[in-house]
């Protein structure tokens, strides 16, 4: 309701905060033990699993049996239908995927709808990690370094990029420095991307701040989603993020993400 009323922008999915065997966390006394929720966390589950040190652009397995699937699931149905209601029926569609600060769960999210969407797309889907300043692990490609996103676009030169059917995974080149070149050089793919033959590019962006570069490429998207993460993000911040994408003219919309419950379930239905 905060998201809604006091921030004014429409909700597309809530997504409470999940432990790894699928149940909803409810909030526990101080004193007790808490499962730590930290972004990338099924980039950390794999990682914990794999021995050997990593080099910055290499990328974790994809798990499709990851507890957040369902929501994953629930987010890429939504979409389609959103896309579907407001006629929106060009390809490819780019939706960039964004939160206010590290933590929010964005890469998470933005690997989980791919994977689902290129289940049920008759196209391709390709996924874009647009944070390799960061030297983050992706969910993808079992430690093989990402596609170039400008070959991914080109038919003969993306077999690298291809995670599995219909499914692929590109980087924005690490060459580039950010948040300098990567504008200039996106804006120039633009027409290529639109003239692509993937159904939906999914962007993991970086953190929206005032000198971030997701701003700047709101404006390409189709459609934005602002992650908020219940309880850590301040109503400011998402101000902030969200007059900066304004700026931008980009569609926005909002997901709640790792949100929690106080009270048994059965005390809620009572109540």
């Amino acid at each position: 309701m905060d998201v809604v009323t006091k921030l004014g922008l429409p909700m597309l999915l809530s997504i409470p905060l999940t432990r790894r065997n699928g149940s909803v966390s409810v909030e526990q006394p101080a004193n007790a033990k808490r499962i730590p929720a930290t972004e990338r966390s099924l980039v950390s589950a794999i990682l914990a699993d794999t021995p050997g040190k990593r080099t910055r652009t290499e990328i974790a397995a994809w798990d499709a049996s990851h507890h957040l699937r369902p929501y994953h699931e629930a987010l890429r149905d939504r979409l389609m239908t959103y896309f579907e209601l407001n006629n929106l029926t060009h390809k490819p569609k780019l939706v960039a995927i964004a939160g206010c600060a590290e933590g929010a769960g964005v890469t998470t999210l933005a690997a989980g709808l791919a994977a689902t969407l290129s289940e049920t797309s008759d196209g391709n889907v390709l996924l874009v990690d647009m944070n390799l300043e960061q030297g983050a692990a992706h969910p993808f490609f079992k430690g093989r370094p990402a596609c170039d996103l400008t070959d991914s676009i080109e038919t003969d030169k993306r077999n690298t990029a291809m995670i599995q059917d219909r499914l692929y995974m590109a980087a924005a080149n690490p060459r580039d420095r950010l948040p300098n070149a990567l504008p200039t050089r996106f804006s120039s793919l633009v027409p290529k991307l639109k003239t692509s033959d993937y159904d939906y590019i999914i962007f993991d962006m970086p953190p929206i701040t005032s000198t971030s570069v997701t701003p700047r490429l709101a404006r390409f998207m189709d459609l934005v989603l602002l992650v908020v993460e219940s309880e850590k993000t301040s109503r400011d911040v998402v101000k902030q993020a969200s007059k900066l994408l304004s700026e931008s003219k980009a569609n926005v919309h909002a997901i709640l993400n790792k949100s929690r419950k106080y009270t048994p379930g059965w005390l809620q239905q009572e109540l």
